[in-house]
């Protein structure tokens, strides 16, 4: 087996390995086998005349086939059960672009392809997160219907080279060590396939080559009580640096839509602290309890934070 092969092995095996993590019974492992070894290497095919939009704009044809052109896409297509508030997490994605674009310096395209039930309510969804990346309007599933996805899953993420061939299968938003994976394959670092491996096994933090540090939260977790439908409602976490090296947040992950997360995306020095930002709107009544993962480069990272509280009508 040849180098190249090699390659295609580990990072079948290691996709399959990271899916494992987050499968809780043999059945969904067997169906994440299966996916992973039968679209890694696939080609993906691409509708015409999809719509494609970006928020508060008309339609940008042209933006939207220059992130077909890129050397690298990520292509994430997500059917009408899972185009929903809490499911798209446009928050996380929009922290994931930024880093991409700050990274690889316009490299890789996201292709984010969606059959919503209601476009305007997805309209609301992008005004309301400030979501303003290209989007394909995909309400007849055809990209879906071409390529035929796993009918188990309602999202499709794959990471693809510059011939749309599937070279990672995975969502980078659900699972950040996928995304390290693929950070890895688009710089090229992980021509030695050993080194994927190396990285699954090191510390849980989101970026490996930064130094850890220690830190002390104010408070885990926060009670908003009751509060009113739609409104907006702030809570503040303080976390302390108490180790030697500064301390980096890389990015935070939301587990609904209706939470917001502002930070200083500025190192922390030793002795000093930063302030997290979450902020409720709240769109359904009732009791919620919603959480915040703050991926840095402390010894327990990811940091879980908590909000609950109960929502009523105006």
């Amino acid at each position: 087996m040849n180098n190249k092969n090699n390659t295609l092995f580990f990072h079948i095996f290691l996709a399959t390995f990271i899916l494992f993590y987050a499968c809780k019974d043999n059945k969904r492992k067997e169906e994440a086998t299966k996916i992973v070894n039968e679209w890694t290497g696939k080609e993906i095919r691409f509708p015409e005349n999809v719509p494609c939009f970006v928020s508060g704009k008309d339609t940008l044809s042209e933006l939207c086939d220059d992130h077909l052109r890129k050397e690298f896409k990520i292509l994430l297509y997500v059917d009408s059960a899972g185009c929903s508030s809490c499911r798209l997490k446009l928050f996380e994605w929009k922290q994931l672009m930024e880093e991409a674009d700050s990274i690889f310096q316009g490299r890789v395209g996201f292709l984010l392809f969606f059959q919503p039930k209601d476009v305007k309510e997805m309209g609301y969804l992008f005004v309301r997160d400030r979501f303003d990346y290209p989007v394909f309007m995909d309400t007849n599933g055809t990209i879906n219907r071409l390529n035929h996805f796993p009918q188990t899953q309602q999202y499709q993420c794959f990471l693809l080279d510059s011939s749309n061939k599937v070279m990672m299968v995975g969502n980078p938003v659900s699972n950040y060590k996928i995304w390290e994976l693929y950070k890895e394959q688009i710089s090229g670092v992980a021509e030695d396939p050993l080194n994927d491996l190396k990285g699954l096994k090191a510390s849980n933090t989101s970026n490996s080559s930064t130094p850890p540090t220690t830190i002390n939260l104010s408070k885990s977790s926060h009670n908003f009580r009751t509060i009113r439908k739609g409104s907006s409602n702030p809570a503040f976490f303080t976390i302390e640096n108490t180790g030697n090296s500064p301390l980096i947040i890389h990015r935070v992950s939301a587990s609904c839509g209706c939470t917001n997360v502002e930070w200083d995306k500025q190192p922390v020095e030793p002795g000093k602290t930063a302030t997290i930002r979450v902020e409720m709107k709240p769109e359904e009544t009732g009791y919620f309890s919603k959480t915040v993962d703050v991926y840095c480069n402390a010894d327990v990272s990811p940091v879980r934070l908590i909000v609950t509280g109960t929502t009523i009508e105006n």
